[in-house]
């Protein structure tokens, strides 16, 4: 038998979890003992002897969403009308055990080399979320003034999102995934080497970006949009087929010193490159061929690109982090930067370790298994 909470007790739940207050939380509590009568007939069945306790934190929120679906946005009346509809809480109680049996118990597993309580994820995602919320005090969305926060917080957000996959089992997901961020993180790279002028030249680009994607809804300025993207390919010698390219990456026309005939208008060739990561040309290639190729990302090996994807992520966040310590640190008050100064003095130098030891560990991996088939 599970643990069945009192009214009073299922009533401080939902405060916690900041419960609607349109919420009739009499219903709701039929509703959640149905559901623990529901799993109790499964504690009862010899198939499912081995259920372990109710999460009852997680049943609760299983419950609260089923109504805010059900009844959010309908009248008093109406919903008071609907909720008699409902047969005592029946309907809503078997659909909120259904989806927290299967989702909670059953739940299927692909299978992983890691869990989210280990090191090698545990300190990067504390790491990552401790920048995030700093990240959070900025302004943003208002590409002028935050474009590099912008960029930075969706990287660092990415980089997260690949470690949850990871934890789940999503290896070669979670590896094109990376794809992403390594193109994000080019892109900061060299827009916090060069700053003025190449923000601007970002900028603007980005608004041909608009013009081209049909985004921007006033004539006049597309078709003066388009008049100034024909004459800047003119002065770069640029045909009509490099349109594209150029609203792309022409805005790395504007890099110092760099050759105004040799510049490539593409991520290998050309970003990546001027970023100085073009010893990450093959793996983003690699990348590539995962998202693009089905028998490569069907029939691969999971425990090779487990290991790709978390090396890669690693040398990607000892980037992000620089240029995190190079733009932000110096502009927070003091309580944060102790904060992260302490937090970095514990965590940075564990993160190095750590990806040293994942390293040697992929190295050991695959010698052996390139010696099994060798012999």
């Amino acid at each position: 038998m599970n643990v069945r909470l009192e009214k009073v007790v299922f009533d401080k739940v939902l405060d916690l979890l900041q419960a609607p207050s349109y919420v009739d939380r009499d219903f709701l509590y039929s509703v959640y003992n149905t559901c623990i009568d529901i799993i109790d007939h499964f504690n009862n069945n010899d198939t499912f002897h081995d259920l372990r306790s109710v999460d009852q934190f997680e049943l609760i929120n299983y419950c609260i969403g089923e109504y805010v679906y059900a009844f959010g946005g309908t009248d008093e009346k109406i919903k008071q009308e609907l909720i008699a509809l409902e047969n005592d809480s029946g309907r809503i109680s078997s659909i909120v055990a259904d989806k927290f049996l299967s989702l909670s118990y059953f739940s299927h597993n692909e299978g992983t080399f890691t869990n989210r309580y280990l090191p090698s994820i545990s300190s990067l995602n504390l790491y990552l979320n401790f920048i995030l919320n700093i990240l959070n005090n900025y302004k943003k969305n208002d590409p002028v003034s935050t474009l590099i926060t912008d960029l930075l917080n969706k990287s660092v957000s990415i980089a997260r999102c690949v470690l949850n996959l990871l934890v789940d089992g999503y290896e070669t997901e979670a590896f094109a995934l990376w794809r992403t961020l390594h193109e994000c993180e080019c892109t900061l790279v060299i827009l916090e080497k060069y700053r003025e002028p190449l923000i601007n030249s970002y900028l603007k680009h980005m608004q041909y970006a608009l013009a081209y994607s049909g985004a921007l809804k006033d004539k006049e300025t597309v078709d003066a949009t388009f008049v100034t993207i024909k004459e800047q390919m003119r002065s770069h010698e640029l045909k009509s087929k490099d349109m594209k390219k150029f609203i792309e990456y022409g805005w790395l026309y504007a890099v110092p010193g760099v050759s105004q005939t040799e510049l490539k208008l593409n991520f290998r060739d050309g970003l990546e490159q001027l970023a100085g990561l073009e010893r990450y040309n093959k793996v983003y290639l690699m990348s590539s061929e995962i998202i693009h190729s089905t028998p490569l990302l069907v029939y691969s090996d999971k425990q090779y690109f487990f290991y790709t994807a978390l090396l890669n992520l690693y040398e990607s966040f000892f980037r992000l982090e620089k240029v995190f310590v190079s733009l932000f640190v110096p502009r927070v008050n003091e309580e944060q930067l102790n904060s992260y100064k302490n937090m970095r003095k514990v965590y940075y130098s564990q993160l190095l370790a750590i990806h040293k030891r994942e390293t040697n560990r992929y190295l050991s991996i695959f010698k052996k298994k390139t010696d099994q088939t060798s012999s």
